[in-house]
């Protein structure tokens, strides 16, 4: 038999393995996706890089978090974040220029309604979340709340909207059953060319039994 056609049928005979191994863990992790689960259960913790207090004003750089991702959560968790109003400010050039624009409080995607720091018993709520929005335009950030007595500043690398769950957990649900049909053919496949294979040696056999 050709070399190249023993290989071939060498990698045919592999993606049995890939394609039902592919099936569990596309429909596994699809699945955990758009039920919210395991690793992509809403965020319920945080580690915050900064705490100010409400109305004084933070400079984002100082605290180790990029501009343009960052959290901001407030205490106690009873704080309603609809009453939020943060202000974010860019750097100031040496023209003196300082562009200044208000960021109203809304609970962000992918995390839960009430998260606690990882070194703090306390509780918070998060409030808003700027990701996605321009580096040099939330320099300086200040916020004010009903009833909030602090707030604190994380990143929000790594938490996932509710629009990424359900568009990765629907691809990789679609994904699932095409690696299985690409299992089951290579099954078949590699059971006709070993039949065939048999076949072949039995006919040439027979005459010298």
């Amino acid at each position: 038999m050709n070399p190249l056609v023993q290989r071939f049928r060498a990698v045919v005979a592999m993606w049995i393995f890939v394609g039902w191994g592919g099936f569990l863990l596309a429909g596994f992790l699809g699945l955990a996706l758009l039920t919210q689960t395991g690793p992509f259960a809403a965020a319920s913790t945080f580690s915050a890089a900064a705490e100010f207090a409400p109305g004084a004003e933070i400079k984002v750089r100082d605290t180790g978090v990029r501009p343009g991702n960052i959290l901001i959560l407030a205490t106690p968790a009873t704080v309603d974040p609809a009453t939020v109003r943060c202000t974010a400010k860019s750097r100031v050039y040496s023209t003196g220029e300082q562009r200044s624009r208000e960021l109203t409080g809304a609970r962000p995607e992918g995390t839960a309604a009430v998260m606690r720091d990882r070194g703090d018993a306390r509780q918070f709520t998060p409030v808003l979340a700027t990701e996605g929005t321009g580096w040099m335009e939330t320099d300086f950030v200040s916020c004010t709340g009903a009833g909030a007595e602090a707030f604190a500043l994380t990143t929000a690398k790594g938490i996932q909207s509710d629009t990424f769950r359900l568009g990765a957990g629907l691809l990789l649900m679609l994904l699932a059953p095409v690696l299985a049909g690409l299992g089951c053919l290579a099954l078949y496949l590699t059971r006709k060319w070993n039949r065939e294979a048999a076949l072949r040696g039995g006919s040439t056999s027979w005459p010298y039994r």
